[in-house]
């Protein structure tokens, strides 16, 4: 237990040391720019029928993923 707190405090100040760089504008450039390449007519439309769909699709596997691991750690089906 001591080895896992030892090891999350220091993955967390290695996270806190690195340097982060926001391009200019930020995400709003990029999607303003490239909404016609979804080919719907609306912007809001074309971000969640877009971008917005694989992040809700990461999420909805990694929740899956979740059930399925504490299934498994639970001891499966009882019988």
């Amino acid at each position: 237990m001591r080895g896992a707190v030892v090891l999350t405090l220091a993955l967390g100040l290695l996270l806190l040391s690195l340097d982060y760089h926001f391009p200019a504008g930020g995400s709003f450039t990029y999607y303003v720019a490239h909404w016609g390449e979804i080919g719907v007519s609306n912007l809001v439309s074309a971000i969640l029928a877009g971008w917005r769909a694989y992040d809700s699709l990461g999420e909805a596997s990694l929740l899956f993923t979740a059930v399925v691991g504490f299934y498994v750690l639970l001891g499966g089906k009882k019988k």
